[in-house]
């Protein structure tokens, strides 16, 4: 099949167009780089895509329609591109509507007679949600608390409306607080294990005793592969389980066998006090299963920085 997948040289997008090409696909990548973090490391990513013959590579944003209308013949649109980061969101919500709004809605509308649109969204949507709320349902009131989980909320939006009123057959993933290698340097999780492998002492925000349900990069691929033959609607994507960050901290510094500092410099703005997946409608509807434990999610984690520290 003919697949474009947008923020082909980012984190999860190059390891999805990765998997597409060895269950030979034909892919499209497109990329602008945009300079949120190092276009070194998305460069290393798209060299390795660029080995595949049934690859090409567009260099622009989803923002420009006439780039956009070059591409043909796309069965299936896997959209990845995204401004990330709920912290910088709050300080810049214009760019977050511009990137992540419109951007999906020029996707949609350029490729709304695509067979599949499959939607990178986020678990943001849902915002502070109590202990007792958990886990979080698709069904669960989304209430964002940041401009990042505004952004992908109304994203989904406009993709159920394109179901609607086009017919075009859609299906939105949540991510929840995905890891793995290739992940953006400002994220937690590489974060603290450089921090741990250089001697420095790592920052927890708040108490620590927050929970995340962390989703290892290699499952939330499986759920995109699943998504463009089964399934439409809305589909928590995450582990089903959750780690304080204590804990988490407590672990990594245990498979990595090194003694760790910790600060906390308090809470920041725009974070959530819990998260936690009911991935029971992916079980069921896209046959998701997650593979692997954060303990071996981690330990791939830890291997791949170690060779780039």
């Amino acid at each position: 099949m003919a697949v474009l997948v947008t923020g082909c040289a980012g984190f999860i997008a190059s390891h999805i167009a990765e998997q597409l090409l060895a269950e030979g696909h034909d892919v499209i990548g497109i990329d602008n780089f945009d300079p949120y973090y190092s276009e070194e490391l998305k460069k290393q990513n798209l060299k390795e895509l660029e080995k595949h013959k049934s690859f090409r590579f567009l260099n622009g944003s989803i923002l420009d329609k006439e780039l956009l209308k070059t591409v043909k013949d796309i069965e299936i649109v896997n959209h990845q591109a995204a401004i990330a980061g709920v912290r910088n969101s709050i300080e810049n919500p214009t760019k977050y509507c511009e990137i992540n709004v419109l951007g999906t809605v020029n996707l949609l509308e350029q490729f709304r007679d695509a067979e599949k649109f499959i939607f990178a969204s986020s678990s943001s949507v849902y915002g502070e949600v109590n202990e007792i709320d958990l886990p979080c349902k698709e069904s669960s009131q989304p209430k964002p608390i940041a401009p990042y989980g505004l952004s992908k909320l109304h994203a989904e939006q406009f993709c159920e409306m394109f179901t609607k009123v086009y017919g075009l057959k859609t299906a939105t993933l949540r991510y929840f607080t995905v890891y793995g290698p290739r992940q953006r340097p400002d994220e937690a999780m590489c974060r603290f294990i450089t921090s741990i492998f250089k001697g420095e002492p790592i920052q927890v925000y708040a108490d620590g005793e927050q929970t995340r349900d962390f989703s290892f990069v290699k499952d939330v691929v499986q759920a995109n592969m699943l998504a463009i033959n089964r399934g439409q609607g809305i589909f928590n994507i995450g582990s089903g389980n959750r780690i304080s960050v204590n804990n988490l901290v407590n672990l990594i510094s245990s498979l990595m066998d090194k003694k760790v500092k910790i600060k906390y410099p308090g809470k920041q703005e725009g974070d959530v006090s819990h998260t936690l997946a009911d991935i029971t409608k992916a079980k069921k509807i896209l046959g998701y299963e997650p593979k692997y434990s954060i303990e071996q999610g981690l330990k791939n984690h830890i291997e791949w920085i170690r060779t780039r520290v």
